[in-house]
């Protein structure tokens, strides 16, 4: 019940402090990470499941401190060696002839049972099938240390280790992070005092913080005028433009940001749960308020919680190749939120070094295992190791070093993002590039970055372009797309296709909230669908990428937003938004959401209110919500007349013109058609889709006859393919709150707000091709304030037909009415 600073037991920790994590895998190449308390040159080997020898490769840490020492080994092949679908084995050395079994390298006896699973005594991953039908993907977001209720990245663990039992063929094949990987805005305060506690002394160093002239307001939980005032952060700033505490112990210096990740991904720097910091350690000669001992306490229990899944966690990121990209609060709340957000931040010296410190610590810990490529030798991510290392030499001191961290991460300037045409965050070919590509059998992934290539067209509080013109055509236009491409995943941090009406409260905010001349940053208003053109130009992007394929298929995976759904939008175009010239094409999107991983919230506006409630805020409503829309580029934006209005007045039919502006000039009728009763389109869109919102499967299951089993048992889940009723019967018999999840609009059916993974799938059901989103997730033990173990519960299927006719596309230009039975139809 004694906490113990980390520099007292270093010296009796393992080689390795966190990994391996298992990141880029492709057929000729395998890249595994891990940071070690000494330096050493790490050997990867990969063999097939007989032990065979594959690929081999090696290299030596990079040194971030005195006891921090990072490598991401990539064994590597010139043609490919690795065949999709098989499993296969990696093993880790250490010179001098050091191995994983090795007492003292992974842990104090030498198992590495801690990072394996049966039937195997290696980690182990499988590639990709050819088959899509047999493809198992997962993903998720939004991973808090002090989030509410359990981990759900720790399910990762059960599923792995069920498949390799049943059949090792169906195991997860990759995962993809889609952001908020960690929180360095919202940290407990008993997390940030470890992490201070942990950065003195892996780094051996601490960074001297620009513009802090008391150093008491660094300690945990007196941050937040430094982080609100001093830096511009504004994570503390709430829905009605208050202050509040959220920003306490807001991570600052690279150590706490390095120490932040160890800690997220692997126990070994954690003590005891029973011996984590007390109030009165972290609150030394400070008065104790009951309300502060209370929320510390509750914080506290949380990160307890949190680090029990942690030996589940560090195992299954062994065993699974795993992708991963930021969003915004691995750096802070609202990062290049606007214009204005910009204006207040990059131009103060402290909230440029959190910037700075945030997005070196992505790239080291994150971004290189994404693309190994740019870290070798000679190539952008080397030349920022380097200097990294040299600066953390140097014990932060260096400035030129600082700047070419600053330079290499790609941070901006106020004066860059202004005199950039169009208004946006500007690139060199040295910077880090975060944005990727995966390529496999059959699909390809596209994972973006909706952050550093923003756009700011309009005033400095309008909403962003998450892509700008340039973002788009880097990020999707120039990539080639293999003619034998069936699916296209893109990743987006955020819901491209977004919930209508949380969407429309982040429209009203704004516009109210310049009219009283205050600013809206608690509403987080950077949906995709908020600024306009870069919402079309993305799906006008898409489909011409395509060509000269006229149909194509895309599944996008998106967190961010703390609840999970999934929706359907078939888009059909004669001139696509910017196209130059006239095309056929179509376009089937399943925009699946899954997050939050650990960060649900109870309460009244809380993701539970939408796990209940789902798409309407009003829960006795039981419907789904749809848009029809239609589009023309309109260039210039002047007023474009398509068409004419008929309304009935004084049982007498009037006609007025029906006029749109702006560039693109979008109608969703859907809207429209409640005002008016008529309308009647001549000129003829440019482009049409049709957005539907989607209810989970609706599964029939029998409810248990008598007593029920009130003992939490473990239940195997269901794999891909399997008959989902008889599983999912015995894991119903032993909730608490099953009735709430059964039947057609049960909680969990429209809206996952609770925590959850994503595990995407696809199937040929009764001739139809279909992409299937299945949300694992916790349903309550009988035992006192206890979840049963986390199971496959709610599906969602999205047809990737284009001719399905339960979403007629000739619906979106049909009119009810007519001008001729008009008054033969009854209202």
């Amino acid at each position: 019940m004694t906490w113990i600073p980390l520099k007292e037991r270093i010296n009796n920790l393992p080689l390795i402090l966190a990994g391996p994590i298992l990141r880029r895998t492709e057929a000729n190449a395998v890249t595994v990470w891990v940071a070690l308390k000494e330096s050493r040159t790490v050997y990867l080997a990969v063999f097939d499941t007989s032990k065979k020898l594959l690929l081999t490769g090696s290299r030596k840490t990079i040194q971030l401190g005195i006891y921090l020492h990072v490598v991401a080994v990539t064994a590597k092949a010139e043609s490919n060696v690795l065949a999709s679908s098989e499993n296969y084995l990696y093993n880790l050395a250490f010179d001098p002839g050091e191995t994983l079994n090795i007492p003292g390298i992974l842990n104090s006896s030498g198992s590495i049972e801690d990072i394996t699973y049966p039937p195997y005594n290696l980690p182990s991953f499988a590639l990709p099938p050819t088959n899509l039908n047999h493809l198992r993907i997962i993903h998720g977001s939004c991973r808090k240390a002090h989030g509410e209720s359990i981990d759900a990245l720790a399910t990762l663990d059960k599923m792995i280790k069920e498949a390799l039992i049943q059949d090792p063929k169906k195991r997860p094949h990759q995962l993809f992070l889609t952001g908020d990987q960690i929180y360095a805005d919202d940290v407990a305060d008993a997390l940030l005092f470890m992490l201070i506690d942990a950065s003195q002394t892996l780094l051996g160093w601490s960074e001297v913080l620009p513009d802090v002239e008391n150093i008491e307001e660094l300690n945990a939980g007196k941050r937040n005028i430094l982080a609100t005032h001093t830096a511009g952060l504004t994570s503390s700033l709430t829905k009605f433009n208050k202050i509040s505490n959220v920003a306490k112990s807001h991570l600052f210096t690279f150590g706490e940001f390095s120490a932040m990740y160890l800690f997220a991904w692997c126990d070994a720097l954690w003590t005891k749960p029973e011996d984590l910091p007390t109030f009165a350690d972290v609150n030394l000669n400070a008065s104790a308020k009951r309300k502060d001992i209370t929320s510390f306490n509750e914080e506290l229990g949380y990160l307890q919680q949190f680090q029990l899944t942690l030996k589940q966690i560090r195992r299954a990121l062994a065993n699974i190749p795993t992708y991963m990209i930021f969003d915004d609060h691995e750096i802070t709340d609202d990062w290049y939120l606007n214009m204005a957000w910009c204006d207040r931040v990059l131009t103060k010296p402290l909230g440029r070094r959190v910037l700075q410190n945030g997005m070196l610590a992505y790239a080291v810990f994150q971004g290189w295992g994404n693309t190994p490529d740019q870290f070798e030798e000679g190539k952008p991510g080397d030349a920022l190791l380097k200097v990294a290392a040299a600066w953390s030499a140097s014990k932060g001191e260096n400035i030129e070093y600082e700047k070419e961290i600053a330079y290499g991460v790609g941070l901006p300037t106020v004066a860059d993002i202004r005199n950039n045409n169009p208004r946006g965050i500007p690139h060199t070919e040295n910077n880090i590039k975060w944005h990727y590509t995966v390529t496999s059998p059959g699909y390809e992934v596209i994972v973006l970055d909706t952050r550093t290539w923003r756009e700011f067209p309009g005033k400095d509080f309008d909403f962003p372009a998450l892509l700008g013109a340039k973002g788009c055509d880097e990020q999707i236009s120039k990539v080639v797309r293999n003619p034998n491409t069936k699916i296209t995943f893109l990743i987006s941090p955020g819901p491209v296709i977004g919930v209508p009406f949380l969407e429309e409260i982040q429209k009203t905010v704004k516009s109210v909230s310049q009219q009283l001349g205050t600013v809206a940053w608690g509403f987080d208003p950077e949906a995709w669908s908020l600024e306009e053109a870069a919402f079309e130009r993305l799906f006008a992007s898409l489909t011409l990428r395509a060509l000269p394929t006229q149909k194509s298929r895309v599944v996008i995976l998106s967190g961010d937003v703390h609840y999970s759904f999934a929706a359907r939008l078939q888009y059909s175009a004669t001139r696509p938004f910017e196209s130059l010239e006239k095309v056929d094409t179509e376009l089937v999107v399943a925009q699946f959401t899954s997050s939050s991983l650990k960060n649900e919230v109870k309460g009244i506006g809380g993701s539970h209110s939408l796990h209940t409630k789902g798409f309407f805020p009003i829960e006795f409503i039981n419907k789904l919500p749809t848009s029809k829309i239609i589009g023309w580029e309109n260039k210039g934006g002047k007023e474009l007349e398509i068409g004419i209005s008929y309304a009935i007045m004084d049982n007498t039919i009037q006609s007025v013109p029906w006029r749109v502006k702006g560039s693109p000039a979008v109608i969703n009728l859907v809207e429209e058609r409640i005002w008016h009763t008529i309308l009647k389109i001549i000129e003829q869109p440019e482009w049409l889709y049709r957005i539907d919102f989607l209810l989970a499967k609706f599964e029939k299951f029998t409810e248990p006859v008598g007593s029920r089993p009130v003992e939490a048992i473990s239940i195997i889940a269901p794999l891909p393919g399997q008959e989902r009723k008889e599983f999912l019967e015995k894991y119903l018999a032993i909730a608490k709150n099953d009735r709430d999840f059964r039947g057609k609009w049960g909680h969990g059916k429209q809206i996952v707000g609770v925590n959850n993974i994503g595990e995407i799938t696809f199937e040929l059901i009764d001739g139809k091709e279909i992409a299937v989103q299945t949300l694992w997730w916790r349903l309550e033990s009988w035992e006192k304030d206890k979840l049963l173990e986390p199971f496959p519960l709610t599906r969602c299927e999205v047809s990737l037909l284009f001719d399905d006719k339960d979403y007629p596309m000739a619906d979106i230009l049909k009119e009810r009415f007519t001008l001729e039975n008009f008054f033969k139809e009854p209202f």
